[in-house]
Formats: C-alpha cells, sequence, structure tokens
C-alpha cells in the first residue's frame, strides 16, 4: 500500500508569478486535492496541405490558468512557521489589510476589510499567493506550487461540538514544476484554535470599536448573546481573474466586483421571555425591510502577548434580514433558519465586513 501523506504551505509572492516556496506558514487541512491547471489547448486547425479529415496533426497550447483549488481547514489564529498565513488568505480576499501593535500590552491586531482597489500599490500591489500542495510521488515528497494565487472566495461555518471551519476557493496563473517537498513542516499549536466553545454571538446595542474607522484595534459588544445550534458566513467579492494582451500567456489582470454576504443561522423557533428572539426576527421580516447587527468573536483564551488573547472578530455591522420560514416538525422542536444579507455601514466603519484578527504575528 502506498503511503499517503500530504500538506499545505501559503507563501506570499511580492511579485505576482514568481512563486514563494521558501517563507511560507503551514496550515492543517480537512480536504486535499489538486486541480489540473487549464492550458487552453486547442486543435491546429490551419489550412496546411494536411487531409484533415484524417484527423489534427497537432495541439498548441494557448496559455495557462488554474481554477477550483478550495481548501477546506479548522481555523487558527497564527500558522506554523510564518504565522500570519491565515491572515493571509483573508489579506488577499478583502485586498487590505492594517496591522499595529499596542505598545503597552504586545499583542498584534490585523484589520481587514474589502478595498475598492485591491491591486492598487497601497493593498495588494503586486503580491499574490502561492499554495504549495506537498504530496508523495510513490514514496518521495514532493511539493506542487500553485503560483500567482488569487483568493476568490471564502466562507466560515460553525456547528456544536466542532472547530471553526474556514474555506477557501483559489484561482491564478500557473503549476510549477513539482520540486523537493519542502521540508519540516511545522503546524499551529492545538490552544490557538478556533472552537465552537470560544463563540460569541451579540445583536444590536452599541459597538465599541478602538481606533479609527475603518483601522480598529479591537472591537467589543454589550449587545444581545445569540445562541444558535449552527452559523454560517459567506462573503463574496465577485474576483474576476483574464489574459490580457501584456506578453505573457498567464492571467494578468485582476479586479473585484461589489461586496456581498449571507449570515444563516438556525435555531428554534420559539418567543423567550428575553434575549435573542427568533419569532420576533421573523415577523420583523415580514412586515417590513429592516436590518440589524451582529458581532462573531472567537476566544480562544490564549493570551497573545500579556493583554488580550488571541481572537477573531467578525464585525457585520449592518445585517438586512432576507427571511428564514419556521420548519415545522412532528417529531421535535419546529427551527428557523434566519439569514441575512451584510450592507455597507458608510456612516460609521467604512465597510460592510470587517473581520480583526488578534495574534503574536507582527504582520499578515
Amino acid at each position: 500500500m502506498a503511503e499517503t501523506k500530504a500538506y499545505v504551505a501559503i507563501g506570499e509572492e511580492t511579485t505576482r508569478g514568481t512563486k514563494e516556496s521558501t517563507t511560507v506558514g503551514f496550515i492543517p487541512v480537512n480536504s486535499f486535492k489538486m486541480p489540473a491547471p487549464d492550458f487552453m489547448a486547442k486543435k491546429r486547425e490551419e489550412f496546411r496541405g494536411e487531409d484533415t479529415a484524417l484527423g489534427h496533426t497537432t495541439e498548441l497550447r494557448m496559455g495557462k490558468q488554474w481554477t477550483g483549488l478550495s481548501l477546506e481547514m479548522p481555523f487558527f489564529t497564527e500558522a506554523g512557521t510564518v504565522k500570519g498565513s491565515y491572515g493571509t488568505l483573508l489579506k488577499h480576499f478583502f485586498g487590505k489589510a492594517t496591522s499595529a501593535q499596542n505598545a503597552v500590552t504586545g499583542q498584534y491586531a490585523h484589520m481587514l476589510y474589502p478595498v475598492t482597489l485591491p491591486m492598487a500599490t497601497a493593498n495588494l500591489g503586486t503580491k499574490a499567493i502561492t499554495i504549495n500542495m506537498n504530496a508523495v510521488h510513490g514514496a518521495i515528497i514532493k511539493n506542487h506550487p500553485y503560483y500567482g494565487g488569487r483568493v476568490a472566495k471564502i466562507g466560515f461555518k460553525q456547528e456544536v461540538g466542532q472547530p471553526l471551519i474556514f474555506t477557501t476557493d483559489s484561482m491564478g496563473q500557473g503549476l510549477a514544476t513539482p520540486e523537493a517537498g519542502i521540508a519540516s513542516p511545522v503546524f499551529p499549536a492545538e490552544n490557538l484554535r478556533c472552537d465552537y466553545n470560544n463563540l460569541v454571538i451579540r445583536q444590536g446595542a452599541t459597538v465599541t470599536r478602538t481606533g479609527t474607522a475603518p483601522n480598529y484595534t479591537n472591537i467589543t459588544s454589550t449587545g444581545t448573546v445569540v445562541q444558535p445550534d449552527s452559523i454560517s458566513f459567506d462573503p463574496e467579492r465577485g474576483w474576476e481573474d483574464r489574459l490580457i494582451l501584456n506578453g505573457t500567456d498567464t492571467p494578468g489582470k485582476s479586479k473585484v466586483g461589489i461586496v456581498t454576504g449571507k449570515l444563516s443561522m438556525t435555531f428554534d423557533f420559539e418567543d423567550p421571555t428575553s434575549g435573542f428572539n427568533t419569532k420576533t426576527e421573523f415577523l420583523a421580516w415580514l412586515a417590513s425591510t429592516s436590518s440589524t447587527n451582529f458581532l462573531l468573536t472567537w476566544d480562544t483564551g490564549t493570551p497573545a502577548g500579556t493583554g488580550l488573547n488571541h481572537q477573531l472578530i467578525i464585525d457585520l455591522p449592518i445585517c438586512n434580514r432576507i427571511g428564514g420560514m419556521p420548519d415545522i416538525i412532528r417529531d421535535g422542536d419546529p427551527k428557523i433558519t434566519l439569514e441575512y444579507d451584510v450592507l455597507l455601514d458608510a456612516t460609521t466603519t467604512g465597510y460592510a465586513i470587517g473581520i480583526l484578527l488578534m495574534n503574536t504575528a507582527t504582520v499578515v
């Protein structure tokens, strides 16, 4: 039986198209599938004095790119070796990250949010990511560097008894020739994992954001605690990556569309005397267009410096109710999945989605 061994390392390219397989952060993944690169092959169909009825004689490769590289992973506040790699994936989805250290307590706060021009010099600039997929060739570990990467889509899903599951879908320029595997992988410490029992969801009330918008260094809330059975959040940026006439045969221009995102939470359908009320939320949606806010905080309990703990905070300042019908069943409590889409908070935060990552990494 052949040995099964595989691991993933994330590298950030200073210049898109120049793979980064040396300075990397190792991340554990739940699934491992290497997509085939697309060489944009076509049969040559020119008139060349050939008997074309007998078949084509040549296939031409007109370019190269890759899509559909999906990773599913438990979310840790830091990666192994290059600590900021989880934040790097988030940065390359949103287009912007600002990092600051608390001079008194020592932890680093990395604020991530969408920007209109992600490829501007002050944002991603010429950077991209390399997803290094290390797997066995026979009994020898080889690295398969998918270079020139863009993070096209991300998602978060939290269920009871599980770690927070973070998913990414990526696309990029090419798959480099397999090379020697990246040696000595180092993975995150277990106490930096965001688990279901680390999560507190709050709704309403005043959200306290420390710092100047949108570059906050802490976000807290005293709102109503929300206690669903499960929760998922799926942001979208509308990333597009295409070839242009720039003298290369790989995608050379990237752009983004409108920021959207859907928050879904499943609850018992009930009318409690206090706290979050699913019946009230349902009736508010039926009555008219209305909105609320949510703050999701995973606090690992592990100190980052001498101040705040390692945390992941998702700030959704305006969540528009978009529905969810009660599911009435015979053999259990009625359930309802409440759904919200995010709207831009142009007045206070300047974003529709803000993510704050607190850890000991100096940059992401």
